[in-house]
């Protein structure tokens, strides 16, 4: 299933990504339009909300734990060991680029959260 996204601006008016196997697998996605990277949070994985929100801005840069095959997504909150999350660069769809950006987290209910964010590729 091909992945749609109808945008407005930075907010996402509506996506197919709910329905898809990725999803029901409980696997994120992260996509990006206007200047703000979307980290879409299906419910298989809304657990993770809670340990998202501890994060007082977001860093996304090449993942420590998969190197070379994903981008971690940390959630810092001014600790050693800040929550993060690793994103399979397939569940990517745009390249990244450095600099200072905004990172929203949605879920089928709609915005959750929206951090300023720094991408280090």
């Amino acid at each position: 299933m091909t992945i749609t996204i109808s945008n407005a601006g930075a907010e996402i008016r509506a996506t197919n990504y709910w329905e898809t196997k990725q999803a029901s697998a409980g696997l994120c996605y992260l996509t990006a339009n206007a200047g703000t990277w979307r980290l879409l949070v299906p419910e298989a994985a809304e657990g993770a909300l809670e340990e998202m929100r501890t994060g007082r801005t977001a860093t996304i840069e090449p993942s420590l734990q998969l190197p070379g095959r994903a981008w971690d997504v940390v959630f810092e909150d001014g600790t050693d060991a800040p929550f993060s999350i690793a994103i399979d660069r397939r569940q990517v769809d745009r390249p990244m680029t450095a600099g200072r950006c905004r990172l929203a987290v949605w879920t089928a209910r709609g915005k959750q959260l929206d951090l300023a964010c720094e991408v280090r590729p």
